[in-house]
């Protein structure tokens, strides 16, 4: 019964019993127009083919014939002698050698317009973080040192220090550096403890030093000592004997918290881009002292001195219109915060 049916309809037998026959099409069924239709196209391929070969097997009589052993002189490095030997002329190696070289000048004068070009990003990006980290200075009026500070002696700094650095609690001074968070907290702190200890990751100590004097004037109290910790460097303030609690512990000269990160980024990339700038300038210097540009350089600032100031006016009159854009962008934002 299962051979019958499948001779008859080409599916398989899956089930039979007295009420119903349950028979599989198969994976690779086709409906009879589309099975005569993928044979008609079969056929058609292989006449088209049978053709090609027919011509192909033609034209290689007919190269054979020629004496070129049933290979076709199209393309080949045979027809490019021929045409050498006909029409061109013998290159000789004095040529071949300035040719390379004009190739390897060509190359070198186009790496050095891609520098000339990032050296000129560079700068307009460098120029437009220098002014937003002015405009985000501005803001923030530092306080002058007290003529009447109070002093502590040797053996009060000593204990001061031996106190702070046993201390667990410490408030941390993070990229943003000093702002008004951090004086608050250095005058929280002193409403319970004499000794404050704030813990920073600089790694120089020039610029930790500065950090510690401007923490010394902002907050009013008495740097004890800078000491090397395993965190950072660790800056021990005594409030002194005769400390106050000021009214608004928030000073209002210093930058907020978001302020004082976009300080902080606008620093950083200002840091970034120099270095970057640095680094295209001296490639530039080399790549000219390959190309032999440097002579054309050396005439050009002596004899036009004028014209580098006129350059630099015009560079500061174009780059108007492209700081306009940031400083709206951040009156924007300072609205917002």
């Amino acid at each position: 019964m299962s051979d019958e049916i499948k001779n008859l309809t080409g599916g398989t037998l899956l089930l039979r019993n007295k009420y119903y026959i349950v028979i599989y099409r198969g994976k690779d069924f086709l409906p009879t127009s589309v099975a005569a239709a993928l044979a008609e196209r079969e056929e058609l391929t292989k006449d088209i083919q049978n053709l090609e070969e027919q011509r192909r097997s033609i034209s290689i009589e007919h190269s054979s014939e020629d004496g070129f052993d049933g290979h076709a002189l199209v393309g080949t490095l045979a027809e490019f002698q021929e045409a050498q030997a006909r029409w061109g002329r013998n290159v000789t190696s004095k040529e071949q050698q300035e040719m390379k070289e004009a190739s390897f000048r060509s190359e070198k004068e186009k790496l050095f317009r891609r520098l000339e070009h990032k050296l000129s990003i560079a700068q307009a990006k460098i120029h437009r973080a220098g002014k937003l980290l002015s405009k985000i200075e501005a803001s923030m009026i530092l306080a002058n040192p007290s003529d009447d500070r109070e002093m502590i002696t040797a053996e009060e700094r000593s204990v001061f220090r031996r106190i702070g650095l046993k201390m667990k609690a410490y408030l941390p001074v993070g990229i943003r550096g000093v702002f008004d968070g951090v004086i608050e907290n250095m005058h929280l702190h002193w409403k319970h403890r004499e000794v404050v200890k704030l813990i920073t990751k600089q790694k120089t100590l020039a610029f930790v030093e500065e950090t510690a004097r401007l923490l010394e004037y902002e907050s009013g109290g008495i740097l004890v000592a800078i000491e090397r910790v395993p965190k950072g460097h660790a800056l021990i303030f005594y409030r002194g004997k005769n400390y106050r609690r000021p009214i608004n512990i928030r000073p209002r000269n210093l930058l907020t918290k978001a302020k004082a990160l976009k300080r902080a980024v606008a620093m950083q990339r200002h840091e970034a881009l120099s270095q970057h700038i640095e680094q295209l300038e001296i490639n530039m210097k080399k790549m000219k002292r390959d190309l032999g540009m440097e002579d054309y350089d050396e005439e050009d600032e002596d004899g036009s001195g004028s014209e580098s100031e006129d350059d630099t006016t015009g560079y500061d009159e174009g780059m108007e219109d492209y700081d306009k854009e940031e400083e709206d962008e951040s009156d924007s934002e300072d609205e917002d915060n």
